[in-house]
């Protein structure tokens, strides 16, 4: 019985740690090894949209996703793009992905199922096409107009269906902090 408890208790605490573990989605990020990122202190956006184009409600979650992340690390947004310390300018990229899983099984009895010809093996092939979003960050020096940092964070399409628009600002805003953890370069996380 002792035995049995002791089990029940390994068991729920491993899930419960494995349930605390966020799965951190894809990153990247590369940047100017030269630059001083220490004179970082305030950002513009620079939105390169049509002027027909409209801004989507995802639009708007990650822009504020972006903002409160820096805001954390201390950095301000100005409103005009004359004086800011650095520019900020995103895009979205799809792709299409195919994952390609076969599955084999033995059929038959021992010592029937074999031949002299090795085992009896069924094989099922499942492949599955799915899209892949990947948000890209540019950091842009204001005066050189060159790009100083990029960072970019990849998801599956389609993980927002049957969630609030609260779990969608969640999954941004948990996207931006990933994205962002290691911005400005060389200094130390604090997320």
């Amino acid at each position: 019985m002792i035995k049995v408890q002791v089990r029940n208790l390994i068991i729920m605490s491993l899930l419960t740690v494995l349930s605390a573990c966020k799965i951190s989605p894809p990153v990247t990020t590369d940047y100017d090894t030269q630059y001083d990122y220490s004179k970082l202190r305030t950002y513009a956006w620079v939105l390169q949209k049509e002027p027909a184009e409209v801004t989507t409600l995802e639009d708007r979650r990650q822009i504020n996703a972006i903002e409160t992340v820096l805001n954390r690390k201390g950095f301000n947004k100005t409103k005009s793009l004359v004086k800011p310390d650095f520019l900020i300018r995103t895009h979205t990229v799809t792709d299409k992905k195919v994952d390609v899983n076969t599955f084999y099984d033995i059929w038959g009895y021992y010592p029937y199922y074999s031949h002299y010809y090795g085992p009896n093996y069924f094989s099922n092939t499942v492949v599955r096409e799915y899209e892949v979003g990947t948000l890209v960050m540019d950091i842009v020096d204001p005066v050189k107009k060159e790009v100083i940092w990029r960072g970019s964070v990849s998801s599956k399409i389609g993980i927002y269906r049957n969630r609030t628009p609260e779990e969608r600002a969640s999954v941004a805003l948990n996207n931006a902090n990933y994205m962002l953890a290691s911005f400005p370069p060389g200094k130390a996380v604090s997320e």
